[in-house]
């Protein structure tokens, strides 16, 4: 399991390398199960981790889910900032959610 930054926001995002690194860290980060079956493509999952700050843990088998899970944490990030992610023809969006990719690559 590795942090990738969501700077310049706040909290941590955590990108899990297998199903059983995402089960691990699930259970480290949140204190709580979170068993994947074998069809689980990919899993994204944002709350309060046990140290209080906010923390992602995503899990992604194929680049389209990888994108499809970020898109989960970006969406929510910009939520809990009050960023509106159509503004600018999205570009906000596009520009943390790329960043993301690269960072995950």
């Amino acid at each position: 399991m590795r942090e990738l930054s969501l700077r310049p926001y706040n909290g941590r995002l955590f990108l899990a390398a297998s199903k059983k690194d995402y089960e691990a860290g699930h259970k480290k980060l949140f204190k709580t199960n979170d068993l994947l079956n074998n069809g689980t493509e990919g899993r994204f999952r944002g709350g309060e981790g046990k140290d209080g700050m906010w923390t992602y843990l995503i899990y992604a088998e194929e680049p389209h889910t990888l994108a499809h899970e970020l898109s989960h944490v970006v969406l929510h990030v910009f939520e809990r900032v009050g960023i509106n992610p159509i503004e600018a023809l999205g570009e906000p969006f596009c520009y943390m959610l790329s960043q993301l990719m690269k960072d995950a690559k």
